[in-house]
């Protein structure tokens, strides 16, 4: 085999090394523009949850009105530890997650609604390098139909829209997110 066909043989390996890693890279940030959801029924361990795959708002929300809220608050009232009953759901292109639980009793309940986001952060005393951190912020509502409003906004990446319109509900707290 002459030097001429190696080099070709070898330009022609490199090209095709280059092309598959970027069908890769391509195929890997399609994979990432994608909503995926999970379930944390009451009494888990706060690191267990349920993974029910991938996504959108339709799906979610149907998932969203037949889960049975009360019958899992009055199994988490039973309990002395655990997480109360949540359904989140998790935007992998923009690392942001939006959650709902509840709380209360089966006669009077509140909903606690979790958004979690990229926050800069300041260093000690606002002096020093800013870093991101993943942050939640959590409100309380009683009602459901705010909840599927919001989660409208989260899965049409309307964040501004969504931070706006979360603020008007009561602040429960905030806090830098575990996960």
């Amino acid at each position: 085999m002459t030097i001429r066909k190696v080099l070709t043989l070898i330009s022609l390996s490199i090209i095709l090394l280059t092309a598959c890693e970027i069908s890769n890279q391509i195929t890997d940030k399609n994979e990432m523009d994608k909503f995926i959801w999970n379930i944390q029924l009451a009494g888990y361990d706060f690191q267990r949850y349920d993974d029910k795959g991938e996504t959108d708002y339709t799906n979610f929300i149907n998932e969203f009105d037949k889960f049975p809220w009360i019958e899992q608050l009055e199994n988490r009232n039973k309990m002395s530890d655990g997480t109360s009953p949540t359904l989140s759901a998790k935007d992998l292109k923009n690392n942001r997650d939006f959650w709902v639980s509840i709380a209360g009793d089966k006669d009077k309940y509140v909903y606690l609604v979790g958004y979690v986001y990229p926050k800069e952060i300041k260093g000690f005393f606002g002096l020093g390098k800013a870093h991101t951190k993943r942050w939640c912020e959590i409100y309380l509502t009683e009602n459901s139909s705010n909840i599927k409003d919001l989660f409208k906004l989260f899965f049409n990446r309307q964040f501004q829209d969504l931070e706006n319109e979360i603020k008007r509900l009561e602040k429960y707290d905030e806090l830098e997110a575990q996960n």
